[in-house]
């Protein structure tokens, strides 16, 4: 286990890396979502107040109207407007008083239809029409019945929206008209901006008309940048993007005057907010993590301490079983080169009663030949020079002559090296008695020197037999030729005789006719025993004493030409290059190919074929192999073995000597190649020269 984990120190680094990373990074997720759930409630909390702060501001402006609705001068106004021009003009300085006096913009006094009468005249820049049409107010005055309303006018051009409260004025005639005053929400959402938040007011046509903070944030398609979100407790918000910075969006509609009054919250502090408790988190982690890699350690540390310590104490109980268990006697040598501590098996090589702590070792070798230079490397090792000298980095192993504690003596094998332990220096002897080793030594000697007088003795006989063999089968090899030559001669001697004998007859009787077809037949049976002779002489041809490089297709022609007619009628196909040349004599390479195609063409004709010969070239690294085919009607398996022995033939009596292939083998032989025959996969025979390449 501990060595598990230090071999995969790395990789549980590399997992406490990303385990801290995904703390890092749910961290951050579940601290945003708690900080933006707050937000989102307390953002529900303050747009609440901001309402009820609107309704208690607006019913103020509400109110106002009626201060002046019910003045029996303005009813007098209403009843015939513009008449009397001193009512008007002090109607419309109670205009500008109630302006004063309210800290309204403007009030205004309408007709029924909707027409501007009189005004207070306190916005010069303020143009009525431009926010309010005339059938729009005509509309509200009569579906109002007599009740005070907010209504609200947007400037397209400006881009600006008024907001004004009616209350109507009746006279006797019924309704005749309305106050109206032009009301300013400014205070109020300035009041809200001291809070920090920016609020925004929309209209029914949701159209921005106030905000507080930032207006160049908002346009008439501002809305559009919205997405929604959804909070881990399931709520449902939505979050406005602007130059890549989030808010958080709430709103709430006034139902009565279809504004819309939205909150938007900047998420750029929850961002930070967050991700500063998932650093903490992060931190805390860390810490747990290295904390954990401490103990971890420390643990591993604790646990490969006893580890270790088991190891020592299982080597050393492995030690002290394989030193009192093992056949090699081991002798502990200080560094004055006495006997510290001996084992079992060195006690039982000296004897069990034989004192050997606090021996010298040099005393346990007699003074023999054998343990001279053993004597000398032990005697030298507490001298200071064999210290400094590089001999004590080596081993001393050597066959010596122990004696025992009854003085007796027996051959070991003692080795001596360098022992250095934790407080002190000395040497580790080893003894292995070699005894029994001796013994087999001088047995194994003894039987040797035996063998080979006995392997002398046969060989002198296998030598003997041997020559006595090759001087029988050279006897009966020559017996065999002789006998083959006798049967070769002896039949036209039979026929020379018989013939001679005959013409002897005929030229008595004067029929010199017949006597001179006898002596024909007799040239005939001469120039058959001259051609047996000559093939003889060709067996004992000399070796040729330099090969030269001799062209193949070259030698196969030559050898057709020199059949003359008897090779006409052959079909050739001859599949060798000009630039195919092996190591060869011409002459004897052509006779090899001259006794191939006669042999085919007497088989062919015999059996009446037309002789069709196919020769064919293989190379390997160094060696050349002449393929040659015919159509004729081939050989048993039983007799190719004996293809090229001399007087072999298959032929009838009198037509084959049997010397052809067994002086073709021969010939390429002397040429240091092989000629063999075998039947090849359609069974059909083929010969094969095999030639060193030129």
């Amino acid at each position: 286990m501990i060595d598990q984990f230090r071999k995969h120190r790395f990789f549980f680094s590399f997992l406490g890396c990303i385990i801290l990373a995904l703390l890092f990074w749910c961290s951050n997720i579940i601290a945003y979502q708690i900080l933006i759930i707050n937000k989102h409630s307390d953002g529900q909390n303050r747009l609440l107040n901001y309402v009820i702060e609107l309704r208690n501001e607006l019913k103020d402006y509400r109110i106002l109207p009626y201060a002046l609705a019910d003045n029996p001068v303005l009813r007098t106004y209403m009843e015939a407007p513009n008449k009397d021009k001193a009512l008007s003009t002090q109607l419309q300085r109670q205009l500008e008083d109630l302006t004063h006096v309210s800290k309204t913009l403007d009030w205004f006094i309408l007709s029924d239809q909707g027409q501007l009468l009189l005004s207070s005249k306190q916005s010069p820049n303020f143009t009525f029409y431009d926010y309010f049409k005339k059938t729009h107010l005509s509309q509200v005055l009569k579906e109002q019945q007599g009740e005070a309303i907010l209504i609200s006018g947007y400037n397209q051009f400006l881009s600006q929206s008024a907001h004004l409260a009616l209350a109507p004025v009746y006279t006797s005639k019924g309704l005749a008209g309305a106050v109206a005053v032009l009301i300013d929400v400014n205070d109020l959402v300035e009041r809200w901006s001291l809070a920090g938040d920016l609020v925004v007011m929309t209209d029914q046509n949701n159209l921005v008309f106030q905000a507080n903070n930032l207006n160049d944030l908002f346009d008439q398609k501002w809305l559009e940048n919205q997405s929604n979100i959804q909070f881990l407790n399931k709520t449902n918000a939505k979050i406005y993007l602007h130059n890549h910075k989030k808010y958080l969006l709430q709103n709430v509609t006034l139902d009565d005057l279809k504004w819309q009054i939205h909150y938007l919250s900047s998420l750029k502090s929850i961002q930070k907010r967050a991700q500063n408790i998932a650093l903490i988190c992060l931190g805390i982690g860390a810490l747990i993590f290295l904390f954990w890699l401490y103990l971890r350690e420390r643990s591993l540390k604790i646990a490969s301490k006893l580890e270790n310590e088991q190891l020592i104490a299982k080597s050393a109980h492995l030690q002290r079983a394989l030193i009192e268990k093992t056949h090699v006697g081991l002798l502990q040598l200080t560094q004055e080169g006495k006997i510290s501590f001996v084992n079992p098996m060195g006690i039982r090589y000296f004897g069990q009663h034989f004192q050997l702590n606090s021996r010298y070792l040099y005393e346990l070798l007699p003074n023999y030949p054998e343990n001279q230079y053993a004597l000398s490397f032990i005697r030298s090792l507490p001298s200071s020079e064999h210290e400094k000298s590089p001999q004590t980095n080596h081993f001393l192993e050597q066959e010596v002559i122990l004696q025992k504690g009854n003085k007796q003596t027996f051959p070991a094998l003692l080795s001596i090296s360098s022992l250095e332990w934790s407080d002190s220096h000395g040497y580790l002897a080893t003894l292995l008695d070699i005894s029994k080793r001796k013994k087999a030594e001088l047995n194994l000697q003894q039987a040797n020197t035996r063998l080979e007088e006995r392997v002398l003795e046969r060989t002198q006989a296998l030598e003997a037999a041997q020559q006595e063999l090759l001087r029988t089968e050279k006897l009966a090899a020559i017996g065999q030729i002789s006998t083959a030559i006798a049967h070769e001669l002896n039949q036209p001697l039979t026929g020379i005789k018989t013939l001679a004998y005959t013409t002897e007859l005929l030229l008595k009787r004067q029929q010199s006719e017949q006597a001179l077809k006898t002596l024909l037949d007799l040239e005939l049976l001469v120039v058959r025993m001259q051609t047996l002779t000559s093939e003889l002489k060709v067996l004992a041809y000399r070796r040729p004493e330099k090969l030269t490089s001799t062209p193949v297709k070259q030698c196969v022609l030559q050898a057709i030409e020199n059949l003359g007619e008897e090779a006409h009628d052959a079909n050739w196909y001859i599949e060798l290059n000009d630039s195919d040349n092996v190591m060869a004599e011409p002459t004897r390479l052509e006779r090899i190919f001259s006794n191939l195609i006669s042999n085919s063409i007497q088989a062919c004709n015999e059996f009446k074929i037309i002789p069709s010969i196919h020769l064919s070239l293989q190379q390997q690294e160094e060696l050349i192999t002449i393929n040659y085919q015919d159509n004729g009607p081939g050989m048993e398996k039983d007799k190719i073995q004996h293809i090229f022995e001399p007087f072999f033939t298959t032929k009838p009596i009198g037509k084959g000597l049997g010397l052809g292939l067994a002086i073709s083998a021969n010939l390429a032989k002397d040429m240091n190649g092989i000629l063999t025959a075998q039947h090849n996969e359609t069974s059909q025979l083929v010969f094969r020269l095999t030639l060193l390449k030129a």
